[in-house]
Order: structure tokens, then sequence, then C-alpha cells
């Protein structure tokens, strides 16, 4: 066994350029999986950190564990920690203040957490503090300051920091009544697991006060609302210090008003739905029922529920392959063309005796000298990337994942799961390399060997041109090469020749190239895929810096309100009266106005010649005979930015600025997200007529808007609150009708317009706000750039302030987008960051790729060189035969390069499809032209290089050379 181990050293040491581009590709193989695996990882790692601060570290919450199922806990061995949060017993807060506070307070034990680990965040105290000792008690922030009417808390004044209070506990009873179908009443769990609101329709409450008094101290009050998503801290609590008793005095008395709320953290993640069905199974009724903690979960790789990360999560699955299958095509060519060029040694091999089996571990021991090299200098190359990539990113990442907000850093996570995931990549890569050449070469005949027999291969049609008894020669009867001969003469000839004979080392090398093609290709497609994922989830407010959301007040304006007596806007009071702030506010410094509009909503029909295919991707109803209803926003611009408006999309200003004939400006694509999914979509198929609507009312029914009854005929839908319905045909339900004519389509919306989520938006000039007298005012809105300063967008909003004052019947309210969207600059530039890293590892890879294959190739030909200039072929003969191989490669590598980057798009796009619904496969054209510019590139240097050491050896020393 030394004595091949010391073969394959010297095999490595004699080839030292292969050896060295070989070491490289492994580098770079690992290198970019372990960069891919550790990002995900390290991303995941902190969302993961992120949602323990923000909502806790608790995975399982049974919300009334029994005592038998808490005694479990404590032995059981996946269990790491857990608290209680335990019931008391509930407060009746009564009729008379329950309009302002709720009818019911329910007395909770405040959460104790270990020191280590924050299983439960405590809720947000606003006032004082959190409760320390026996005695002491949180209240909700709304109690602050209030004098509450005789109820279960008695208090000599105001609810305030230091207030001594009394509460009676006691047990509340809710049941359900019955309805028309089933008459029977049920009696329902009374803790604040049922919830605090019932209305009276739907059940009865009562209140009896047998659970003892509690004399407290008020010692802070905690922000009641939005902080927790757990059972435990949900309802109208007040939250007293606990002594540690609370829970076993809960669990063993019988009071249905006490119930104890447990919080669980288990060791494996992946132990927590089944200790949640435990519990649950456990549980005395369905209010008990246990649940996970999915956010957290999640990024723990325990359940899904994420689109967007399950869609990360695949594409980093396709990208470890396609880096996998890049780094065994680079390895495999070494060692496939070095073990076919080596058939006279590993023959003399056997002849002296070498077994199949030595023979196999000679390759595969040079294959493991490389990996041993090559592996650890990858994955500190990956990490130190990983390193690098995040610090310049840092800020960019942490306004992607808002870790400032959470005292959270940007931070890499050196997961030896994912390190030794891609070592164990880059082994299995570097032996399936290796594998199919080691068999070869331990299939070799001696006499084959010594005969060189396996050097000549024909090909399929080769062979049967044989057995059919047509020979191939330089006369009438070319067949097979004779565009070659004609193009090239007999340099083709030989060319065509050489790759016919040696088809399999031909298609080593266009494997080489293929993939090389395709890397490049795929870098596109990735950067295509990423830089439309950040441009359709991320929304960049376009140049807005500061927006102004103005809305009407009745405020007398001498002229009378602009909000009228009957809750309408009077439209063209307000369109002045913006003119006149409009015109103040561009006499200040420091801001460039972007114009104003102003927004209504309106019920539409679009008519079926208008709709198009995607039409069923925005809010509203398909009807059945084609056409379109819903509600969508009407947007008055005003009239000069209008006009550019028109100009920038080449209309015909005659045509879209008469005031006599308003023509509209339909926005026919938007973005849309849907819980974690996001599509593009073009609702409209072109221009044409709508019809604006409003609906008489009806005493008791609410207008559900226009859908198709049982027959297909367009209906008006109303309903009423005890769940009955009316259907009312169309025309009979319809109060006024406008037409509004569309006159063209646009994909972007003037500066200033926010478009809404999921909805068509109509465009018309100021001029036509008379079409607006029965739509709905949404608002209106003034925006102003100040080229990304978000300091000068501070200082103008003072400034723009103090003129708005002058305009009472304006209510004004300020959104200064500059920091937003600087953090959102940063994100988009983080993406763009990874794509550029990742298309420099790729580009690399395919460079070594191609460099490895063809100088090793040209370079183990020297004695078939040799043999050709011994009788004769000179310099540029042998230029022209080299470039018709070089061609014919380069031509097969781009076919086959682009077909694999196609099969690789087609499973991106799949993946995308989870939360991009509208992405459509994309062919990145200035890559697919960079790959063939830079193999061609690579080819010519691979072969300068190649021939340079070919013409370094002599003649006579090449035609004497020996295998071994």
């Amino acid at each position: 066994m030394i004595v091949f181990s010391r073969f394959a050293l010297r095999s490595l040491s004699r080839s030292r350029t292969r050896t060295v581009v070989s070491i490289i590709g492994i580098a770079l193989s690992c290198a970019l999986i372990c960069a891919v695996l550790t990002t995900v990882v390290s991303m995941s790692d902190m969302l993961c950190r992120r949602t323990a601060i923000d909502e806790g570290a608790w995975q399982v919450e049974a919300p009334s564990i029994t005592a038998d199922a808490l005694t479990d806990l404590e032995g059981d061995a996946r269990v790491r920690d857990h608290i209680e949060v335990t019931e008391l017993g509930a407060v009746e807060l009564g009729e008379a203040n329950a309009a302002d506070f709720g009818q019911w307070l329910f007395v909770k034990t405040w959460p104790q957490n270990p020191a280590d680990e924050e299983i439960l965040p405590a809720p947000e105290i606003t006032s004082g503090r959190a409760p320390r000792a026996t005695g002491e008690v949180v209240l909700p922030h709304y109690l602050e300051g209030a004098n509450l009417e005789p109820c279960g808390i008695e208090a000599s004044g105001p609810l305030e920091v230091g207030s001594g209070i009394s509460m009676q506990l006691g047990t509340r009873t809710v049941t359900l009544l019955g309805s028309d179908h089933d008459p029977t009443e049920q009696a329902i769990d009374g803790t604040s697991r049922s919830g605090a609101y019932f209305d009276e329709a739907e059940a009865t409450q009562s209140f009896t006060a047998d659970l003892g008094r509690l004399d407290l101290t008020v010692v802070g009050f905690y922000r009641a609302y939005g902080y927790s998503g757990t059972r435990a801290l949900q309802g109208n609590s007040a939250y007293v210090s606990a002594t540690g008793g609370e829970a076993a005095a809960a669990l063993a008395d019988d009071s249905p008003a006490t119930c104890v709320f447990s919080l669980i953290t288990v060791w494996n993640p992946n132990d927590a739905p089944a200790l949640a069905d435990e519990l649950s199974h456990a549980a005395t009724d369905s209010t008990g029922k246990a649940t996970t903690h999915n956010a957290l979960l999640r990024w723990q790789g325990v359940t899904g529920g994420s689109e967007i990360w399950n869609t990360l999560y695949q594409i980093a699955a396709v990208l470890s392959a396609v880096i996998v299958i890049a780094g065994v095509s680079l390895v495999y060519n070494s060692f496939a063309i070095s073990v076919a060029e080596r058939t006279k040694m590993f023959g003399l091999l056997a002849s002296l005796g070498a077994s199949r089996r030595q023979l196999r571990r000679c390759v595969l021991t040079e294959a493991l000298i490389l990996a041993v090299i090559g592996i650890p200098i990858g994955i500190v190359l990956g990490m130190a990337g990983c390193y690098a990539v995040f610090h310049l990113t840092g800020t960019g990442l942490a306004a992607m994942f808002d870790v400032d907000a959470y005292g959270m850093s940007v931070q890499v996570s050196a997961s030896p799961a994912a390190i030794g995931i891609a070592a164990l990549l880059a082994l299995v890569t570097v032996l399936i390399s290796a594998w199919v050449p080691a068999r070869r070469a331990s299939r070799v005949s001696a006499v084959d060997a010594i005969r060189q027999t396996q050097d000549v291969k024909l090909g399929r049609q080769a062979r049967l041109r044989r057995r059919r008894g047509t020979t191939a020669g330089m006369g009438t009867g070319m067949r097979p090469h004779d565009q070659a001969y004609r193009i090239c003469g007999v340099p083709g000839f030989i060319a065509h020749r050489n790759l016919a004979r040696a088809s399999s080392k031909g298609r080593v090398t266009v494997a080489a190239l293929g993939i090389s093609v395709a890397l490049l290709i795929i870098a596109g497609i990735i950067g295509e895929t990423l830089g439309y994922a950040s441009g359709t989830a991320l929304d960049t407010a376009g140049s807005i810096d500061l927006s102004v959301r103005i809305d009407a007040t009745s405020a007398d304006t001498g002229s009378g309100p602009l909000l009228r007596d009957d809750g309408n806007v009077n439209g063209a009071a307000l369109q002045d009266t913006l003119a006149r702030l409009d015109a103040d506010a561009r006499a200040l410094d420091g801001a460039e106005s972007m114009g104003y509009h102003t927004s209504y909503v309106s019920d539409i029909v679009v008519p079926t010649d208008m709709v198009s295919d995607a039409s069923w991707g925005f809010f509203g109803v398909l009807l059945a005979d084609g056409s379109w209803s819903g509600p969508v926003y009407v947007d008055f611009i005003d009239d000069a930015t209008w006009s550019s408006y028109v100009a920038s999309l080449g209309l015909d200003a005659a045509q879209f600025e008469d005031p006599a004939h308003p023509r509209a400006i339909a926005l026919n694509e938007y973005d849309r997200s849907e819980g974690g999914t996001y599509g593009s979509y073009s609702p409209l198929a072109g221009p044409g007529a709508i019809d604006a609507l409003t609906f008489d009312s009806k005493d008791g029914l609410f207008v559900g808007g226009v859908v198709s009854d049982d027959a297909g005929n367009p209906c008006v839908w109303y309903s009423a609150p005890d769940g009955s319905e009316q259907m009312v045909p169309l025309d009979e339900a319809v109060a006024t009708r406008d037409a509004i004519e569309v006159g063209a389509l646009a994909d972007r919306a003037p500066a200033g317009i926010t478009t809404h989520t999921s909805t068509l938006h109509i465009l018309l000039p100021a001029s036509a706000i008379a079409l607006a007298e029965n739509m709905g005012f949404a608002d209106a809105q003034m925006d102003f750039t100040t080229a990304g300063d978000a300091a000068a967008a501070s200082r103008f909003e003072d400034a723009f302030d103090d003129v708005a004052a002058s305009f009472p019947e304006l209510d004004c309210q300020y959104d200064n987008t500059a920091q937003t969207k600087q953090q959102t600059r940063m994100m988009s530039e983080t993406v763009q960051t990874f794509i550029y890293c990742f298309t420099a590892i790729c580009g690399l890879i395919a460079v070594a790729n191609v460099f490895n294959t063809l100088t090793n190739s040209l370079i183990l030909r020297r004695h078939e060189f040799a043999v050709l200039r011994s009788i004769g072929m000179g310099a540029r003969s042998f230029r022209r035969m080299i470039a018709y191989e070089c061609a014919s490669y380069a031509l097969r590598g781009l076919v086959l390069g682009i077909v694999l980057a196609g099969a690789v798009d087609l499973a991106i796009a799949a993946a995308m499809s989870s939360s991009f619904t509208t992405f459509t496969p994309v062919v990145p054209w200035a890559n697919l032209l960079a790959a063939a510019a830079l193999v061609i590139v690579v080819i010519l240097i691979s072969v300068a290089y190649a021939l340079q050491v070919n013409r370094a050896s002599s003649i006579v020393d090449a035609l004497r050379e020996e295998a071994i």
C-alpha cells in the first residue's frame, strides 16, 4: 500500500499544474458551499434570536396544565426549562366601567424567568416598575389615572403609582346562548383563556365573589396591547408578584376560575410538536390544548409557515447541488483525463502484479490527498468570505432583519453542522469525481494498455459505417469530416479524426465547458431572481422624502367647511385649498415639491373586453359574464404633475388634458403581498369605459358589492348582522352611475402616487374632480424631495407645519420617508453584494474548470503532438488543428451549458413560485454573452499555456517519454 501511496504522491508532484488547479477547484467548491450554508444559517439564527427576544424563547405553551402533567415535566429529559403563570381569579369591573375599560380583569402572577434565559418576555412597563414583593400589582396602562365607578376594585382616588387598592377575586361564569338552529345553552370556561368579550346576544356572564380579597399596592402600569402571542399574557390582566406556591395551590383547588399556564423550552426543537400533542391529550377541556411557538420553531427548522424563507432554503439547496455538480466536474475532469493518458502506466502496473483494488486505491489516494489539502482551505475561505461580506453589509442586514430594535448585532453563526455538511459534501464531491476514473484505471488490460488500444475509440456513426463497408478517405467518399476538410484543410481533417477517436476525452472537455457556461449563466439567473425579489418585496417609495397626508376638517373657512354636514368632502373646494397650500410650500427653502393628489374610493364595473387573464390576482369579483367589479382608488392629480406624467408616457396632451372630456390613465401594474407571498399583476387588457357606481341604501343592510347570482346575472349583495342576505338586480340597486373613460394603461405611477396593495388605481387630472362627487374621500397627499436627506426633510417639515397652521380646514400628518428609504436601499445593496460574491466565485470555479481540463488534456498529448511535428506539420497547421478542436468543444459546451442553466432556472422558478406567485423564469442575456466570451478567452489562455509547455520540450524527448 505504501508503494501505491508513493505512486500517488509522485503523480501529483509531476503534474503540478493539474494538482494546484484541482486543489483550487476543491477549495472554491467547498468555500462556496460553506458560504451558502453559513449565510442561510446565520440569517435564520438572527431571525431566531430576534423572535426569542421579541416573543420569548418558549416553544410549547400548555394554557391549562394539570398537576400530573406538571410533575411529568420535571422528569422529562426532553424539557430544558419551564415557567408557570398562574391565573388567580377574575375581578368584575361592572357595567358602569365596561364601556371604557372592559367588564373584567384577570389577576395573574408576574412571569418569573430563569436567570439565563427569557422564556416569556414580561409586559412592557409604561410607568413605575414591575412587582417584586408580595402585595404589589401592575395594572393595564388604560387604567392609569382612571376614577373607577364602584366595582371589584376599591381605591381612594384615581389609580396611579403608589395607590392602595383592594381587589375582590371570584369566579366568572360564561353561558353561550342557543341559536335558532340549536337552542341548547352551553357553559364554557370563564377564565381568560375564553376571552374577555362576549356579545350580549351570544352569551350571558355572571360573577361569584368566592375567592377572597387582595389588598395591594400599585407599583406600575404596563402596555396592555400588542406585546405577546401567548395565551398566558392575553386578556385584560393585573399582575401580582409570585411567591412560588401559586401554581400548586391553583392545581390543588377545584375552582373553575383558576388555571396554570406553563411555558416550556426543550433541548431539541424537534421534540416540541410531540410534547404539545401529549399535553393536549392530558388537558381536561378544549381550551387547555397546548400550542407550539411556530414563529420561533420555523427558524429552528421544525415548522413551515414562512413562504419567503422556504424559498430561500430551496434556492440554497439548488445552489448547493449546482456547486457540487460543478466541483464534481472540475475534479472528475482532472482525474478522467489524467487516467486516460496514463493507461500505459496502469497497464504496466497490472502486468507487474498490481490488483484492481490496488490500482483503484492509487487513484483514490490522489483524490484524498487533494481533499485533505483543499477542504480545510475551502472552509477557511468560506468562513472568511462570510465574515467579510457580513461586515461589509452589516448595516443593510441590520435594516433587513430589524435587529437594532432588539439590541442585537449582525454576526456570522459558525454552525458546526453547516461546516460539517460543507466538508462532507466537498469530500463526497472529490470521491465521486475520482471513483469512475479509478474503476476505469483498474480495468485496463495490460496488453491493451501497452498497445494503447484504449486511446482510440470510434464513435457510433464511425462504427456503423465500418460495418457497412464504407471508409472515410480524403476523396469523393468523404462524409462526416467533409466540412472540416473544406474549412481547415488537412489540419481540420486531423482534428476531426482526433475528436472521433478520442470521443470519451472530448465528452469530458465538453462537459467541463458546459458546466462552466452553466455556472456563469446561473449566477445571472440568481442575480435576476434576487433582484426581482428585492424589487417586489421592498418598497423604495421612489424619490419621496417627506409625505404630507391631508384630511379635511369641519373648520369654517369663510365660504363653508370642506367637510360637509353629510360627511362628504367638497372636492372642488379641497382642490382649491390644496393648490393654495402647494403654492405657499413651493416658496419655502429646503425641499422641492412633487405635487399633490387626492384619493377617493369607488366601486366600479370593468367590462369584459378590458379584463385581462390576470384579473384574479387582485381584490374584487370576477363576474360570470367575464366583467370585473370591486373597489378601486381614483386619484386626482394636480394639473402640473398630470401634464408631466402624460408627456413622460408619450401620450397626446390634447386628448388627456381637455377639462371638457377628461380621460383617465389606469395604473395597470402593481405588487401584491399575501401573508408572505408576493406577486406582480396587470389586471386590465386595454383601455375602455368603466362605470363608477353607488348603491341604494337599505335599512339594516350592508352593501357587499356586485356579484353574480345563481343564474349568472350581476346583482348587488346586501347582508344583515343576523346573517341573512339579499340579492338585488344591479340596475335596481344602482343609485348613481358615472362613466369614466380610460384612455391609456401605464405600468408606473407618477411621482408621489403611493399604490395600495391589491387595488387598481385610476388616475385623473384635478380638473376632472367633478367625477368624485359620488365617491368616498380617502385622503389627500402632498410630497416633497430633499435628495434623500432625512435631516433636511425634518427641517422642512417644521417649516411646512408653520405654513399649514394658516389652513385650519386641513389636518396634516407627516411621514419622513427618507430614513426608511435609506434602510431599504441598504437592504437592496446587501442583496446585490451577495449576488456579486456568488457570481465572482462561480466565475473562478468556471475558469478553473476550463483551464484545468484543457491544459491537462493538451499537455498530456505531448507524444501525439511530437509525432505530428516529426512528420512535418508546421506551426500554422498545428494552430488550425487545435483551433478546430477548441471551436468544436466551445460550441458543444455552450449548448450543453445553456440546457443545464435552463434546468436550474426552472428549479429556481419552482422555488420562487412558493412566495412570488407571478414570478416567471428569466433569461440573463448579458450573462449568457459574458459566459460565451469568458469561455473563449479562457480556452485561448489555456491552449496558449499548454502549447507553450509542449514547445518547451524537444521532439525526441517527447517521443521517448514513457508513461511512468
